[in-house]
Formats: structure tokens, C-alpha cells, sequence
């Protein structure tokens, strides 16, 4: 949206704002290299164009800060997250999670059960970063012991946590959403089934597929080895699963989740000193650097994890990406660029398939999923409402398009999110995450057949 002390950006300059900035993006993602640079380039260029229509210098650096304002309450639970991953493996509650999961779980069908498990914690949370943070590290280190390739099963963990995400009512993308579009929350997670539920249930299949003919094997000797070692760093007991079962049944009560997750971590810190231990000095740095398990040990590559402060390179790369996004808005970048991308031909007449490919669009723009579901609801909101659709198929179609792309693009918040609690990010899980390749396609074709249904 333009502000009215700025004139309109025209065509041109909407793309040297973002062109050059999305190129360095691309480029430092495939050489693997930091990438505050690009987006601190990206702000950058923004400003010069914004100043250059007339925008002053100072309301651009305060749309920036707009945008970092906005991500707060993100970061503040990502860093409980971080928290919680680091008591939790030095509690042994992850450990016992492993150690349990190796044997329980059939290696053939483990990348199945991984995305299923992953789903369902999503799904009764409402939060795909905190299924990650939890029975995630659990499942990659369980993957890691029976010898599956490390970003096939981060790709079924990754699907599966998206996919309980988008449909849980609990959901906070939903409800913003739903604030912005009307509409209401019991419709919207139903029309979420249609196709979230299909397209999980064709992912459940290629994994057990994958598994079924997969030429790996599970090294037994190794998985022994393993399973001795943690209980020989850990007290393994299933009353470690406690902690779990708490935090499970409070969020599924509504109870909000910042006092859940700090209540979860004075818990687990208990158990962690009681069953573990552990001094309180060594429960303070579990929690703020990770844990550590022995140099050189088997498992230490698996449980090195977690800590507020190893989230801060994540939560820079989260910071920025917000201000470029909030930054573009405000100086009519988004806006124009959207209003050109609608006028397409290909798409005249074809809302549903306009809305889902927009949400694709501004999700890799942006890299943000939440400017990606509302900025377009800005153009979209009408339309839908003319054409014969209620404002919960805006919704579905936004949220879904935005939130399954963010899992496949290297730049993306959801993405940090992913690589800061799973270690693996979409450059490597990318060709496995079915679900989200699934949910884009069976968005766009199903937009591109019904120009007027309302299914």
C-alpha cells in the first residue's frame, strides 16, 4: 500500500527492489552461504526506491522495525522452543523418546510414522516449530539409528508437521486468517481436510513405498550399540514421558502457550536435576547453549541441540526477512506486483487458482508466510465474495499456498524455523517433503478446474 507521502512505484523500479535481492537469496542458498547479506540488501534497496518516490528515510526505517515488531511473539516461543529441546535431551526425555522409538518403530514403515506422529503433534498443538522442537529431534535421531538418510526422514517429519499445522483448529495462521478474511474457524478446517487429508494420506503411502523397497539397512549391531550408550548417559524410564503428556493435555486445553512452555521447562528442569542429576548451573547452560553430550560419542552427533542462544543466527535471518517484507509493503511493491500478477490472462476467471498461486508468490517474495496471506487478501477479498465463494475458501486458499511453499524455499522463516530445530534445511529435505509438493499442485489444479464451485 502506498503511503500518501510517497508517489506510486512504477513497474520498473517495483522490480529492481526485489530482483536483485532475490538473486542474491537464490545465489547464497545454493553455495551454502549466510544469509543476512541478501536480505540486508534487499532492505536496502527497498529504501533507496521508497526514498527515491518520496518516502522519508525515517518512515521507511520505521516500517522495518513494523516488520520486526511483528515477529516478536514468533521469537519468543522459538526461544522457549530452543530451550525446551536443551533440558529435554539433558532431562532424557528425548533420549527416552529414542531409545523407546528404535524399538517400537518398524524401520520399513519408520518414515510413515514419522510424518504421522509429527502430524498429530502439530495437529493437537497447533504449532509446527514445536512438533519440530520435541518428537522431531526424537524422530531424526531414531531415523539416524536405523540407517535412514538424515533429510529423507527431516522431508517426512517437515510434511507432517505442516500438515497437522494448517488443519489444527488451534492454529494461529487460521485464526489470523479468519480475522482478515471472516469467516468461520469449523468451516475453514473442514475445507483444510479436503485437501490437506488426500494429500497426506498419498504422502503416508510413497513413504511406506520408500520404505518397502528401500536399499538401505538398518545396521542391528549399531542400533544395540546405541540403545546401550543412551542408557548408559541417561536414566531411561517411560515416567520421562510425564513432562510430554502435561504440556500435551494443557495446550489441548487452551491453555496460552508462553506460560505452557515456561511451566514445561521449570518441570523439566526438575527432572533433569532429580532423575539426571544435573546441577542447577548445568540445567541454566543446557537450556541457553544446548545440550552436549561426550566429544567424539555416537550420540553426541544426534543430541547436540537446541539452546536459546544457538537460535540467534535463526532469529536474525527471521528479523530481516520481516522488515524487507513490511518495507516492500509499505513503499507498494507487494501491491503493484500483486495487482500485475492478477491481471495474468492464464488466470482470468480463475480465482481459486489466482489466490493459491499469489500466496506461492508473495511467500517466496516476502519469505514470510504471514505477509503472504495478508497481503493478498487485500485484492482477493471481493473478487472471491463476487464470484460465489465464502471468505473461508480465501483463507484456505492463502494459508495453504503460503505455508506449503515457505517448507520448500531456502529463505523462508518457516524454513529457519525447520533448520534451527531440526539442523536440516529445505535445500536437503526439499525432494522428500511430499506433502507440501502435493498441497501446491492439488491447490492449483483444483483452482484451475473450478472457476465457480465452492468446494
Amino acid at each position: 500500500m502506498t503511503d500518501e507521502t510517497g508517489k506510486e512505484i512504477s513497474f520498473l523500479a517495483a522490480l529492481g527492489a526485489t530482483i536483485p535481492a532475490i538473486m542474491a537469496l537464490v545465489t547464497a542458498s545454493l553455495l551454502g552461504l549466510p544469509l543476512q547479506i541478501p536480505f540486508l540488501l534487499g532492505i536496502f534497496l527497498a529504501g533507496v526506491v521508497g526514498w527515491r518516490y518520496g518516502y522519508r528515510w525515517a518512515e521507511i526505517e520505521g516500517a522495518a522495525l513494523q516488520g520486526m515488531n511483528q515477529c516478536t511473539f514468533a521469537l519468543l516461543i522459538l526461544m522457549l522452543i530452543g530451550a525446551t529441546i536443551g533440558i529435554w535431551i539433558a532431562a532424557g526425555i528425548i533420549p527416552t523418546f529414542i531409545y523407546f522409538g528404535l524399538q517400537w518403530l518398524a524401520p520399513r514403515f519408520f518414515l510413515a510414522e514419522a510424518c504421522l506422529l509429527t502430524f498429530l503433534m502439530a495437529l493437537a498443538t497447533g504449532s509446527d516449530a514445536g512438533a519440530f522442537g520435541t518428537i522431531g529431534v526424537a524422530l531424526l535421531a531414531i531415523g539416524h539409528g536405523l540407517g535412514i538418510p538424515l533429510p529423507v526422514t527431516a522431508g517426512a517429519v517437515t510434511g507432517g508437521g505442516i500438515a497437522g499445522h494448517i488443519v489444527s483448529p488451534l492454529s494461529d495462521l487460521s485464526a489470523m486468517a479468519l480475522s482478515t478474511n471472516g469467516g468461520n474457524i469449523l468451516e475453514l478446517v473442514k475445507l483444510f481436510t479436503r485437501r490437506v487429508v488426500p494429500a497426506l494420506v498419498i504422502t503416508l503411502v510413497f513413504y511406506g513405498l520408500y520404505g518397502f523397497f528401500w536399499t538401505g539397512q538398518a545396521n542391528s549391531a549399531a542400533t544395540a550399540r546405541l540403545l546401550a550408550t543412551l542408557k548408559e548417559l541417561f536414566v531411561i524410564s517411560p515416567w520421562l514421558l510425564v513432562p510430554v503428556g502435561i504440556l500435551f493435555i494443557l495446550i489441548v486445553l487452551r491453555v496460552p502457550l508462553v506460560p505452557v512452555l515456561g511451566l514445561n521447562l521449570l518441570l523439566s528442569a526438575v527432572v533433569a536435576m532429580v532423575v539426571q542429576g544435573i546441577d542447577l548451573a548445568s540445567v541454566i547452560r543446557f537450556m541457553s547453549f544446548g545440550y552436549t553430550a561426550t566429544a567424539g560419542n555416537e550420540v553426541a552427533a544426534m543430541l547436540n541441540k537446541g539452546g536459546i542462544i544457538a537460535f540467534g543466527n535463526i532469529i536474525e535471518l527471521i528479523l530481516l526477512a520481516s522488515a524487507w517484507a513490511t518495507v516492500l509493503q509499505h513503499i507498494g511493491v507487494l501491491e503493484l506486483l500483486l495487482g500485475k500478477l492478477a491481471k495474468m490472462k492464464l488466470l482470468k476467471g480463475r480465482i481459486c487458482a489466482t489466490g493459491t498461486l499469489l500466496a506461492v508468490l508473495m511467500s517466496v517474495l516476502t519469505c514470510a508466510i504471514i505477509p503472504a496471506v495478508l497481503v493478498p487478501s487485500l485484492w482477493l477479498k471481493d473478487q472471491y465474495t463476487a464470484t460465489g465463494y465464502r471468505p473461508e475458501h480465501l483463507s484456505r486458499d492463502l494459508v495453504e499456498g503460503s505455508f506449503a511453499v515457505a517448507a520448500l524455499v531456502p529463505w523462508t522463516n518457516l524454513n529457519f524455523i525447520v533448520l534451527g530445530t531440526l539442523g536440516v534445511g529445505a535445500l536437503q529435505t526439499t525432494p522428500y517433503n511430499i506433502f507440501s509438493w502435493l498441497v501446491v499442485i492439488l491447490g492449483l489444479l483444483a483452482g484451475w478446474r473450478r472457476q465457480a464451485s465452492r468446494v
